[in-house]
């Protein structure tokens, strides 16, 4: 695989020089919103060619990566902010190929947990290196002031747009 030299950690560097030579050029028009979502799908184009060698989704390692302790596939779907029927045939797909099953909650029979079987933390266990590295990678151009201010800002923004969301 192709790897692109990493621009240097910040640390009062100027935007300019930074982006001189990325395939991504600013202009006046990004408002932060956008660049989230450009963000977003850059890591997630990135991440789900690494997870096909496993042969699983995004989707599907959310539901893996959930699946540390039962929960139930509404709590996945909150958790992730994903879209129910994706999750939904993420489990189904899991299910069917033997890496989760799906379990009776003790204190709520209405309630289905889902937790992986031995295969499942087989797959689990051998992509959570993977994902750690390609986080690694990405928080590369960011000190560490950086890193724990922009995940103060983004816990803010998904608390205010859980507020807001109808």
């Amino acid at each position: 695989m192709h790897q692109k030299k990493l621009a240097p950690q910040s640390g009062g560097s100027d935007l300019k020089s930074e982006t001189k030579n990325s395939m991504f050029q600013p202009t006046g028009s990004d408002d932060v919103l956008a660049l989230c979502h450009m963000f977003a799908n850059r890591i997630g184009k990135v991440f789900a060619s690494e997870l096909a060698k496993y042969d699983v989704t995004i989707a599907e390692w959310r539901v893996i990566l959930s699946l540390h302790k039962n929960v139930s596939g509404q709590e996945i779907t909150r958790r992730w902010a994903m879209d129910k029927m994706a999750v939904n045939r993420a489990i189904a797909s899991l299910e069917q190929r033997g890496l989760i099953k799906k379990v009776r909650n003790d204190k709520d029979r209405r309630i289905i947990d889902l937790s992986l079987t031995r295969s499942g933390q087989a797959l689990y266990e051998k992509l959570l290196p993977v994902a750690n590295a390609r986080y690694r990678r990405l928080m590369m151009g960011l000190d560490k002031s950086e890193t724990k201010l922009l995940r103060e800002i983004l816990i803010k923004m998904i608390i205010h747009a859980d507020s807001i969301d109808d």
